[in-house]
């Protein structure tokens, strides 16, 4: 009895080896796919990032403004005006988008 050559099935099962390979490195958890995901999540995040501090830097300037050694009276007027929800009749109220 005659044993059937090593060379094709060793050929086969590098072929498979490699193919898996492949497959991984475009579908699996670290594939090119997968990495521009994440690098999409982290600019989405990073915007987030901007826009909060951007609020912030904000809110702290309206803050300033409102401490009582630094106290600018139009702001502390338009600050009551919008908290206690009075205008006069002759006035539009504009408030900023929120």
């Amino acid at each position: 009895m005659r044993m059937p050559p090593l060379r094709p099935v060793v050929f086969m099962l590098l072929l498979a080896a490699y193919g898996l390979l492949a497959w991984h490195a475009l579908h699996g958890k670290r594939s090119l796919e997968y990495q521009a995901q994440v690098r999409e999540k982290l600019r989405l995040a990073q915007e987030e990032n901007d826009d909060a501090r951007l609020r912030r830097e904000e809110l702290q300037r309206r803050v300033a403004r409102l401490r009582e050694e630094t106290l600018d009276m139009d702001v502390l007027d338009e600050e009551a005006r919008r908290q206690l929800g009075y205008i006069a009749e002759d006035e539009v109220l504009v408030l900023p988008a929120e």
